[in-house]
């Protein structure tokens, strides 16, 4: 009789292991991502105040500092480093602590001074809101008329931007980070305003003008590997 009760005795036990395992797993994910959260919210409060950010106590927190990013009426507040390489932030949060959520980081190969044709921004869609998560938000008409302007700030100028175009699509995609010629860029600008899952409030002329765009990448959760994309150019 007894050793008709070990079969049972060990599937409740392997049971009660796989429960604490899930649980801990469960709570140590939920600790992960605020303690990120609670990092990035603290550094707003502590260098940015009424937008005046203290950029030298930024950057003795972290030399790769290249800018902040703004936009209005989401949750979209961060300062934006530059690595070595696309890995090396995937998993560093600003003041270099392991953490899924990473930093929001512009690609290695741009200019650092946001001159390249194309300065392409990544960050993580994070289930809690965080990070670059309320990207996604660009993508409704609804929310596009009230509110279609991104603000990056650099410690020698502003730069207001307007968004053209967010949709999403597969992430094995190619990005351009500079454009050969200029019809070039022109077909670009073609390609994701055809894309596009909102109408923009940039005139044709503006976004003809534009000599550079500004690409805002998240991942997506529609299909497997996908990414939302969000375009925008310099306005006044």
């Amino acid at each position: 009789m007894k050793r008709k009760n070990i079969l049972p005795n060990m599937m409740l036990f392997l049971c009660i292991i796989i429960f604490l395992y899930c649980g801990y797993r469960i709570v140590s994910d939920f600790l992960e991502k605020k303690e990120a959260k609670d990092e990035y919210t603290a550094l707003a409060k502590e260098i940015r105040g009424k937008r005046q950010i203290n950029w030298q106590k930024l950057l003795s927190i972290n030399k790769d500092t290249v800018g902040w990013v703004y936009a209005k009426g989401t949750d979209i507040d961060y300062p934006i480093v530059q690595g070595k390489n696309n890995s090396e932030y995937l998993h560093k949060t600003f003041k270099g602590t392991y953490n899924a959520s990473g930093s929001i980081f512009l690609d290695a190969k741009g200019n650092n001074e946001f001159l390249s044709d194309n300065n392409v921004i990544y960050g993580h869609h994070m289930r809690n809101g965080t990070m670059f998560a309320d990207l996604l938000k660009f993508r409704e008409q609804s929310f596009i008329k009230k509110h279609d302007k991104i603000v990056i700030y650099t410690p020698t100028k502003t730069i207001h931007l307007q968004v053209i175009s967010a949709y999403a699509r597969s992430a094995k995609c190619k990005i351009p980070i500079t454009f050969d010629k200029e019809n070039t860029l022109l077909a670009y600008k073609e390609d994701i305003l055809s894309r596009s899952e909102i109408k923009t409030k940039a005139t044709n002329e503006q976004i003809k003008e534009a000599n550079r765009i500004y690409t805002f990448v998240t991942c997506s959760y529609e299909a497997d590997n996908y990414r939302t994309f969000v375009h925008a150019i310099e306005v006044k």
